[in-house]
């Protein structure tokens, strides 16, 4: 008998929590089905940015918006996205740069639930922009990009961007001090295959008021196996005078280079042009330097191995 009184007491407990409950959830839901006033703080997002204009500063991030909705409405938005657009082609002209706008309990609505809701005030009720004429430059752009190659390897035209200028847009005074955009930082080490990819470009100064156009390039980097060839050139004496007679030794120096194996076999020693010019010698010397004046446009690192070569007048 005790068991039973005991099991009835904690069933009338139950039914009277789930009565609590249930009185107090129509309580709320009355309640939030009733109009309210509110107040939320609603972010400005600006739109229609004419494109000879640039928008350099703002007079608030946020307004406080007070109005008069209802309790579901104002619960559901406050897990919304919300925003107030600002129509910058509308605003009205205060002075040579700034601007202003007036918002309108009329007109200017709330986005999502609360946007057949009553406004009654906004605060501040005027925003101010500053809008700076947009002018733009062309800029060439600067690979901050290092590479170091495999041993073996290596690059005959280098790195190359695509494309290899771009248009800065911005007010006047950002734009007059550049000379030029930059990639971003980045470094390859032990290359040995074909780069491809693209990077981004930036400009010193405030990036927030310069649109970079376009805002990545891409870059190529073409790898080749090369190897180090020798080949023996014939050596021209220029600018001797018609009344000279002169013979150097050796008669031949050596060229080296690097070249990659695909156009290995295509050297000649007629793709070259050794000279010594004769106006250059010094009485108090017998003794002549070499320089190499055309090579093929495929070889690289293109040097002389005989540094100077003697030269002798005959009678």
């Amino acid at each position: 008998m005790p068991e039973t009184r005991k099991s009835l007491k904690n069933i009338n407990l139950r039914v009277f929590l789930l009565i609590l409950l249930f009185t107090a959830a129509v309580s709320v839901l009355l309640k939030l089905g009733k109009d309210f006033r509110y107040t939320v703080k609603v972010p400005l997002q600006f739109i229609n940015l004419p494109e000879d204009r640039i928008l350099k500063s703002f007079s608030t991030e946020k307004v406080e918006v007070s109005g008069i909705g209802s309790g579901y409405d104002f619960y559901k938005y406050k897990f919304s996205d919300k925003h107030i657009d600002i129509d910058l082609s509308e605003v009205v002209k205060d002075s040579a740069t700034r601007y202003y706008y007036v918002f309108n309990r009329d007109q200017d609505a709330l986005t999502g639930s609360l946007s057949q809701s009553r406004i009654l005030n906004f605060s501040p009720d005027t925003v101010y922009v500053n809008l700076d004429r947009n002018y733009e430059v062309k800029l060439p752009v600067v690979a901050k990009i290092e590479v170091s190659y495999d041993a073996g390897y290596g690059s005959f035209e280098g790195l190359q961007l695509s494309p290899d200028s771009v248009v800065v847009r911005g007010p006047k005074s950002s734009l007059d001090t550049l000379t030029h955009a930059t990639t971003s930082a980045m470094v390859f080490k032990d290359v040995k295959n074909n780069l491809k990819d693209s990077i981004a470009v930036g400009v010193s100064g405030r990036s927030d008021l310069i649109q970079i156009i376009p805002a990545q390039v891409g870059y190529t980097l073409d790898v080749d196996k090369f190897t180090e060839g020798t080949i023996s050139v014939p050596v021209q004496l220029i600018n001797v005078p018609r009344n000279v007679k002169a013979k150097i030794f050796p008669k031949k120096v050596t060229v080296v280079f690097n070249v990659n194996f695909e156009n290995y076999e295509r050297i000649k020693p007629s793709d070259f042009r050794v000279v010594c010019d004769f106006k250059l010698t010094d009485s108090l010397s017998t003794s002549l330097t070499p320089e190499i004046l055309e090579y093929p446009e495929f070889i690289r690192d293109v040097r002389l191995r005989e540094k100077t070569v003697q030269y002798l007048l005959v009678k």
